[in-house]
C-alpha cells in the first residue's frame, strides 16, 4: 500500500472512530440503562448492535463490514475515546 493510501486510510479510520465516539457520548446515558457493561459496535454514528464482549463485537462488526470501517465502543460510565488504533480494525488476536 503506497504512503499516500495509507494516510488517507488512517484519516478516514480516524474520522470514523471520532464520529462513532461523538455520537457515543450523546448516547451514554441510555445506553447505561438498557446495555451497561456491554460493547457497542459502531458505524456512520449509530450503535448497529450491543454485545456481551468485544470479541463478539469485531467478529460481527468484520462479518457485516467488509472494509472493516467500524468501531467499538464499552458502554460504561467512565468510558474514553481511545482512537482507531486500539479500536478500530481490531487484531485477530482479540
Amino acid at each position: 500500500m503506497s504512503t499516500e493510501r495509507k494516510l488517507r486510510t488512517d484519516s478516514d479510520r480516524q474520522r470514523e472512530v471520532d464520529r462513532n465516539y461523538e455520537a457515543f457520548e450523546g448516547m451514554l446515558s441510555e445506553l447505561l440503562k438498557t446495555d451497561a457493561g456491554r460493547t457497542a459496535l459502531m458505524r456512520d454514528g449509530k450503535v448497529i448492535a450491543c454485545f456481551d464482549t468485544d470479541r463478539d463485537a469485531v467478529e460481527a462488526g468484520r462479518a457485516m463490514f467488509a472494509d472493516r470501517r467500524f468501531s467499538m465502543q464499552e458502554i460504561d460510565d467512565c468510558s474514553v475515546d481511545l482512537g482507531w488504533f486500539s479500536r478500530f480494525g481490531v487484531s485477530s488476536q482479540v
